[in-house]
């Protein structure tokens, strides 16, 4: 039996976790993609909300700066959500070699969409999109758990993994892959694995609330339709491309 992290009688299926994380990353997205990149058009950047004349409350674009960083914050609950059901998709399925394959295939598919929503060309090599890291932390976990317990190398696995992230510059980095860690090593150890992803997370404060609904698990499944969450990524971020040329055409 599956076990359960459930708060009283409130609790959450594992679909339910990933639509709370696909739509919080949504709404990251369009501040991201779409607000941010009209506001630098103006000359205004996030992090410019105060300057030597102090916050842009006299300026018209105060409100869609205030809406992005909203947004922004709001966003920051996705990745944690989505760590966490890469362990436990880890954990509970039947092809592991199935499941590393599609993450690995779904990082390719996804790079040009993410390349145009993020920077507006084909391929940019500076970022890479979530899939990469969850397929280098999956790869990582994979490794470290054939790897015989009392073999202390197997800690070089997690240290090229986080060599990598930082080579290839995937989203998240470093701390992507952690956290990925950090649910798989202390997955148990419900307090510690808490403590220590809102510790990794206090720069990105508001992704420590996602440690709410990852609580609330109680480890089903839940209806779920595996082809929508892979195709999802790429498709929406096609879509806030044409959606921010379109408007751009306009204004």
């Amino acid at each position: 039996m599956k076990k359960s992290y459930t708060l009283g009688r409130l609790s959450f299926t594992g679909s339910t976790l990933k639509w709370i994380a696909i739509l919080t990353m949504l709404l990251d997205h369009i501040g991201a993609f779409l607000i941010e990149p009209y506001l630098s058009t103006h000359g205004i950047v996030l992090g410019s909300a105060f300057t030597a004349n102090g916050p842009l409350t006299t300026s018209p674009y105060s409100l869609l700066f205030q809406v992005d960083l909203i947004l922004r914050l709001i966003g920051r609950l996705s990745f944690p959500i989505f760590a966490f059901l890469l362990v436990e998709g880890f954990l509970h399925t039947s092809n592991l070699k199935k499941y590393i394959s599609q993450i690995g295939i779904f990082a390719l598919i996804s790079e040009i969409p993410f390349d145009l929503a993020s920077a507006g060309v084909y391929l940019e090599t500076s970022h890479q999109n979530i899939y990469f890291t969850l397929f280098i932390g999956l790869l990582c976990i994979t490794f470290f758990d054939r790897v015989d317990k009392t073999n202390d190398s197997k800690w070089i696995i997690l240290l090229l993994a986080l060599f990598f992230s930082e080579l290839l510059h995937v989203d998240y980095s470093i701390i992507g892959i952690m956290s990925i860690f950090i649910f798989y090593y202390f997955h148990d150890h419900i307090l510690l694995r808490n403590s220590l992803n809102a510790l990794i997370f206090l720069l990105n404060f508001t992704a420590v609330f996602s440690l709410i609904p990852i609580q609330l698990y109680n480890g089903r499944r839940g209806k779920q339709n595996k082809k929508l969450f892979y195709i999802f990524y790429p498709a929406h971020l096609i879509v806030l491309y044409f959606i921010r040329i379109t408007f751009f055409s306009f204004f």
